[in-house]
């Protein structure tokens, strides 16, 4: 079984009290006032709410213009340098979410559609060495209709399922609880099978990690009931929009930074003028400061 995610045993009813008062503030949204020049006090607010609730809200002025290279430095006053380049990435490894269902490399990847996107923590399709610590979320435009993030800690989840059942976090543990089969693209086999936990211990970013997606195709979990027990119990978790689960549509300027917490998207709407348009920096590093 893995790590408890907090120093040891002795301190389970501190680090509960501490993770349920951390979700008071979970839907806080923090105001950047000078994006050109964040002052401290602002990124150690931003960070410490990420350290008590595995993300944070954050709002740059109306009319500020952000520019990759805004988010790329942003990044890095929380100590997140080393950005994953995935397969639909830009050239600067920023990923540019909008609704192209005509872009060759993109077509059949949700985030870039108008579909809901399913509840996942990012990179969940990675190899053990490459998975996803944290990412940044920025809305450059908000749709006309729809689009609304759902938000949830990881370790809140955890906590809920070890307090059902701790079997259901072993089962969750094993280290071929979820596997990804090959993914082939245009004939050339990206990755062959991946395997491993969706709760594991990182003692490089001293914090519990998740790999979770609630998607049913092109996903196999390790055929055991308890297995399926603890996934049933966390869909209705997700699904509840209560326990920790927060809701917000981005607005032009707002984003989110975390340490890879669950996350899903509704459908959305466009309209002339109103296309959706969404930066996305995922990282190998974990956000360190706070």
């Amino acid at each position: 079984m893995i790590s408890l995610p907090f120093p040891d045993a002795h301190d389970y009813a501190a680090w509960r009290r501490h993770k349920l008062a951390g979700q008071v503030e979970a839907d806080t949204i923090h105001v950047i006032a000078d994006p050109d020049a964040p002052a401290d006090a602002e990124i150690d607010a931003i960070a410490g709410q990420v350290a008590r609730c595995g993300f944070a809200l954050y709002r740059l002025p109306a009319d500020y213009a952000v520019s990759r290279q805004w988010l790329i430095d942003f990044g890095q006053r929380f100590g997140l340098r080393r950005l994953d380049s995935n397969l639909c990435a830009d050239p600067d490894s920023i990923s540019t979410l909008r609704n192209t269902p005509d872009h060759a490399r993109k077509r059949g990847y949700i985030p870039y559609t108008d579909k809901p996107l399913n509840w996942h923590t990012d990179g969940y399709y990675n190899p053990p060495e490459r998975q996803i610590g944290a990412f940044i979320l920025h809305c450059a435009q908000d749709a006309a209709s729809g689009g609304e993030n759902g938000l949830m800690d990881p370790e809140l989840a955890w906590l809920r399922l070890y307090e059902e059942n701790p079997a259901w976090i072993e089962a969750l543990s094993h280290p071929e609880a979820m596997s990804i089969p090959p993914n082939i693209d245009n004939g050339e086999k990206i990755h062959d099978w991946i395997s491993g936990p969706v709760f594991s211990w990182r003692d490089d970013w001293r914090r519990l990690h998740m790999r979770y997606t609630a998607r049913k195709r092109n996903i196999r979990w390790r055929d055991d009931a308890t297995t399926t027990a603890a996934l049933t119990f966390l869909q209705k978790l997700l699904e509840s929009e209560e326990n920790g689960v927060i809701w917000h549509r981005l607005s032009p300027g707002e984003g989110v930074i975390s340490n890879n917490a669950l996350h899903c998207r509704k459908g959305f709407t466009d309209a002339p003028g109103r296309q959706r348009l969404y930066y996305r920096a995922r990282y190998f590093d974990s956000i360190t400061r706070a």
